[in-house]
């Protein structure tokens, strides 16, 4: 789907604008303490570095696991998903920046909603777009699972380590989902506790 989106973003009009964004930085930026604070915690959610969820999986592993290898390959797939996202970002960017006649920082608003904006808008331009923004919404509803599923897997294996229950793992999992959809519940409808 990135590589579809990635097509079709660098063959929009004024896409290259977008993308010499992207690739050229403004050096100056670099004395911006909110940059770097923003780059550490990219790096950070992009690797779960001090998330449970990394020693929780690791686990599973047997003892002479070649983790070096594997690292470098999640490593590498990550930054190089990282890296074709933000071509397919800024592609969109410059093509919207001159659709709209405005610089392409001011364009769209910052943070994790730009994808909510930019995605989108690709696939709108796309054929079938409706076929493509049920895809892009699907796999994005996916990924969330997933990363859901990480999270929580530290804090259940974390738990049922220390309480010694690995033999009751399954009526746990029920009682945590059980739990978790109800709190959920909160969150999703206009009940305030």
């Amino acid at each position: 789907m990135l590589l579809i989106l990635l097509v079709r973003g660098v063959t929009l009009p004024n896409a290259i604008d977008g993308i010499k964004y992207y690739l050229y930085p403004d050096f100056n930026r670099l004395a911006d303490a909110q940059v770097w604070l923003d780059a550490g915690t990219q790096v950070l959610y992009s690797f779960a570095i001090g998330f449970s969820m990394v020693t929780s999986l690791g686990s599973y592993n047997d003892y002479n696991y070649n983790c070096y290898k594997y690292t470098i390959i999640i490593m590498s797939t990550s930054v190089a998903v990282s890296f074709i996202s933000g071509l397919v970002i800024f592609s969109v960017l410059g093509f919207m920046a001159k659709e709209q006649g405005v610089d392409i920082a001011t364009v769209a608003d910052h943070g994790p909603g730009l994808v909510f904006v930019v995605y989108p808008r690709a696939v709108t331009m796309m054929p079938l777009p409706g076929l493509w923004a049920v895809l892009f919404f699907i796999t994005l509803l996916l990924l969330g699972i997933d990363s859901e599923f990480a999270s929580v897997e530290g804090v259940i294996k974390s738990v049922l380590d220390r309480l010694e229950m690995q033999h009751h793992r399954l009526p746990f999992l029920t009682g945590i989902g059980i739990i978790s959809f109800g709190i959920g519940l909160t969150m999703v409808t206009q009940v305030s506790l």
